[in-house]
């Protein structure tokens, strides 16, 4: 509702904060409490027969039915925590216009009109008067908003006292909302996307609350309802860290920055008294040892131009891509007036050694070209009009390649200080524009021009790739640690050597960022220019990790030979892969 001056005053938000934090206890409680009686259950081995049985049937319902409840005591969480913050910022934006006026000597009544003693100020009073309206409207927005979402809530437990309700599936037919999800699973991910999108909402809630872990990860499913369910996924998640005595830990803490609200680098202005944050939109999310998730940086609307996906490289994890990676790529979103999706949809090879190996590209590149259809089917419905980038670095490169040539029909690719195009013999679809960054001296320069390089072909060189130019990159305060934090402060341009294998992505001022940019919203970017020797003479600097010291030994600088140092004759090779 629309509060008055005074009512608003009254009004207490921080009550929806505490209402968040108790549903989200006693979600934990539950979650404890019914896996506390499954282990007691499952440990009395010396039982069994009928009645063994008939127990086993009972508790498994029951834990089933409890994990329904615990689903939707986390959206009630995540709800009401949201819904605290915002109707809190909204609170005190609109006391704060008020006490404005009233401290210029104007008088603000209970209803937001404004008068003053001297009628030459009337125009100023309409004025002030305008402002509080549009900030007790932001008010009445969210309270509707928050509210709406809460009652839905607060019915679906109400029919959860006796177990799950069933749902209705397009024709009428009524399914337990467990069955629904499996009848999901066998079907193609268009099938998926009509059942769901032909569901009411509070069934789709229900298929939510019953397996968030499939529908949040499910192909098919719309990612607005993917996003809902991975929520559900993270706080899950959180509780299981608790559980296992990690609260504190590594994991932990970043899940907790997973829920946490950010600024919206795409969105239109927001409303006088909305503070502007959003709830992060994560399209896939599986808590795995390295973890896995996609997220959504900004948003498609009607009017988006254009897209793009960042695939990072070698060593990226859950807890290390919400660091500098996720920075690069919402500057990339700000920067393009298009989402990025920050890709993260498996695991990446853990260091140089093991980056060596295709299965890491293989695994992943499966996922990714059925997630090009998937971001396919969203613009169709959302943004029609917009274009597809997929960006590959480092490692990542070698994903968006083979992902290519599995299927993936992008608009544009830019390998970026990428290992390689595919690791497949097929060729890449026509009709995409490819581009190559690479500075020279980047030591992945000794990977690409490899004899027999596992990872497919030099981008510099590949045919149909076009080569950008890389111009100087600010190195200043560089290196950054794991969470995109400096930890020095010398400062320094250049264009070219070790440290430019990633150092552009943290500078969007640079050559490299920018004509990604440009690549991305389809302006002409800047074609390379030669400033030094792709592999330089020299051998890396001293301290460089080892298999950088073999790559140079071992490169053949294009020329399908070992290069030797000194006066040691090359030696030709022929690798057989």
């Amino acid at each position: 509702m629309r509060p008055t001056v005074s009512q608003l005053r009254a009004w207490s938000p921080q009550s929806f904060a505490d209402a968040g934090s108790a549903a989200s206890g006693v979600a934990e409680s539950l979650d404890a409490g019914i896996d506390t009686a499954v282990r007691a259950f499952d440990s009395a081995s010396s039982w069994s027969g009928d009645t063994h049985d008939a127990a086993h049937q009972v508790i498994w319902a029951e834990h089933d039915h409890a994990g329904e409840i615990r689903n939707v005591l986390h959206m009630v969480a995540d709800e009401a925590t949201d819904a605290g913050a915002d109707l809190d910022h909204a609170r005190d934006f609109a006391l704060g216009v008020v006490r404005g006026a009233e401290n210029l000597g104007f008088t603000v009544f209970d209803d937001g009109t404004v008068t003053h003693p001297d009628a030459g100020l009337g125009g100023q009073a309409t004025l002030l008067a305008a402002s509080v309206s549009d900030a007790l409207d932001t008010v009445d927005i969210l309270d509707e908003r928050y509210g709406e979402r809460l009652e839905g809530f607060a019915a679906d437990l109400a029919s959860m006292s006796t177990g799950q309700p069933d749902v209705r599936l397009p024709g009428g037919t009524a399914s337990d909302a467990d069955a629904a999800v499996r009848l999901l699973e066998t079907l193609t991910p268009t099938q998926v996307r009509d059942v769901v999108e032909q569901m009411s909402p509070a069934d789709v809630r229900r298929l939510m609350q019953a397996n968030p872990h499939v529908i949040g990860n499910l192909p098919g499913v719309p990612f607005a309802i993917r996003a809902q369910a991975n929520e559900i996924n993270i706080r899950n998640a959180l509780a299981d860290e608790v559980e296992a005595g990690r609260g504190q830990g590594r994991r932990a803490r970043t899940l907790r920055g997973l829920l946490d609200p950010l600024p919206e680098p795409s969105a239109e202005a927001s409303r006088r008294g909305d503070d502007g944050l959003v709830e992060r939109t994560f399209i896939t999310f599986v808590n795995t040892p390295r973890g896995r998730m996609v997220e959504m940086i900004g948003s498609l609307r009607s009017d988006t131009t254009n897209t793009a996906t960042y695939v990072p490289g070698t060593g990226t994890t859950l807890d290390t891509v919400v660091g500098r990676n996720r920075t690069a790529a919402t500057e990339l979103a700000s920067r393009t007036g298009g989402p990025v999706f920050l890709y993260l949809d498996g695991d990446l090879p853990p260091d140089l050694r093991a980056a060596a190996s295709t299965s890491f590209a293989a695994a992943m590149a499966h996922r990714l070209e059925l997630f090009g259809s998937e971001l396919d089917a969203e613009i169709a419905r959302h943004a029609p009009a917009a274009t597809t980038t997929y960006i590959g670095h480092s490692y990542g490169g070698s994903v968006v390649g083979s992902a290519e040539q599995l299927g993936l029909s992008p608009d544009r690719v830019v390998y970026a200080s990428s290992a390689g195009t595919g690791i497949y013999a097929t060729p890449h679809p026509a009709g995409v524009e490819r581009y190559s960054l690479t500075f020279p001296g980047d030591p992945i320069h000794y990977v690409q021009s490899f004899p027999g390089n596992p990872h497919g072909h030099d981008p510099d060189t590949a045919p149909g790739v076009i080569r950008l130019d890389t111009g100087t990159v600010d190195v200043t305060g560089r290196p950054v640690d794991e969470n995109g934090r400096t930890v020095d402060g010398n400062g320094r341009t250049v264009d070219g050597g070790l440290v430019t294998h990633g150092a552009y992505w943290n500078d969007p001022e640079s050559t490299a960022f920018q004509n990604m940019v440009k690549v991305i919203t389809g302006a002409d970017p800047d074609l390379y220019v030669p400033r030094r020797p792709d592999v330089p003479e020299l051998p890396p600097p001293l301290g460089a990790p080892a298999p950088l010291w073999w790559l140079y030994l071992f490169n053949d600088r294009a020329d399908g030979d070992i290069d030797l140092p000194g006066p040691v004759p090359d030696i030709p090779l022929r690798l057989p892969w």
